[in-house]
């Protein structure tokens, strides 16, 4: 766990990675025209959080982002690569060529949008704290002195910090099924997540009285390409708005959340849609 000191030197040297990156990736912006000649579109998707996310037991990646991904190779003509990703690693692996173009999860918000390029928003969630029925939590001041398990890095991560300081109680994760399984294995009190984590819970640990407890914001997420490639960003604008239109996103939608489509803001605050 970083204490203060660490972490504001992380989040310094996190701030100059992105002005650098920033400024290369307005040179190298991966274009439409590339992938179509390479024929094939690498996308950064989650490997370990269903239902966005996954891999089954045949070594297949499923999910909901996984399923939006095979809609766009479908209709650029192209073969699909998924590439897992790291939380942390989700906007170092777009900068850095691993991907094409990222879809894991990635929540809207306007310190990621100094990095990358975001798309109208495809999909959407609530970011909240879960924990047993027996903790009383009405407030986030009633769970200080529990133990609070984060994925390293995610939004949920940051609004807990933001919100209670860094405090020694704040046990950061690698990744979501860690997270996760810290709260089934009781090694944290109450932990940090999505409103998809209480399916992920209900699976691994079947009768359990895990509960959300709060809202800290409802987070959209958008397809990440590199500041500058206005090409991309123009066909996935289009591409979205084409694929909720004639009712594919809402069978995706269904299909893994059992929900229907939820109404997308016009903008985000710190966010824009397009290349400007």
């Amino acid at each position: 766990m970083l204490g203060i000191s660490s972490f504001r030197a992380a989040a310094l040297a996190l701030a100059a990675s992105i002005g650098f990156f920033g400024a290369s990736a307005q040179a190298d912006a991966q274009s439409l025209d590339k992938i179509k000649k390479a024929g094939v579109i690498r996308i950064g998707v989650m490997g370990e959080q269903a239902p966005w996310g996954s891999i089954d037991a045949t070594g297949q990646n499923i999910g909901y982002d996984v399923d939006v991904g095979r809609l766009i190779g479908e209709e650029l003509g192209v073969k699909v690569e998924f590439v897992p990703n790291a939380v942390a690693a989700r906007i170092p692996n777009l900068l850095t060529n691993k991907v094409d173009v990222q879809m894991a999860v990635m929540g809207m918000y306007p310190d990621r949008a100094k990095a990358v390029q975001f798309s109208k928003p495809y999909s959407g969630l609530k970011i909240i704290l879960l924990s047993s029925k027996k903790n009383k939590i009405e407030k986030i001041e009633d769970a200080r002195n529990l133990r609070i398990g984060v994925p390293r890095g995610a939004a949920q991560d940051k609004a807990i910090t933001t919100l209670l300081g860094d405090i020694p109680n704040i046990r950061r994760f690698d990744d979501d099924s860690s997270t996760m399984q810290a709260l089934v294995s009781g090694q944290v009190d109450a932990i940090g997540g999505n409103t998809t984590y209480k399916i992920n819970l209900d699976k691994a640990s079947p009768g359990n009285d895990f509960e959300q407890k709060l809202v800290f914001n409802e987070q959209w997420q958008g397809i990440c390409t590199k500041l500058g490639d206005a090409e991309i960003n123009n066909w996935l604008n289009q591409f979205i708005d084409k694929i909720a239109a004639d009712g594919r996103l809402e069978k995706i939608s269904q299909k893994w959340l059992a929900q229907p489509l939820p109404t997308f803001p016009a903008s985000v605050e710190g966010v824009p849609f397009s290349v400007k």
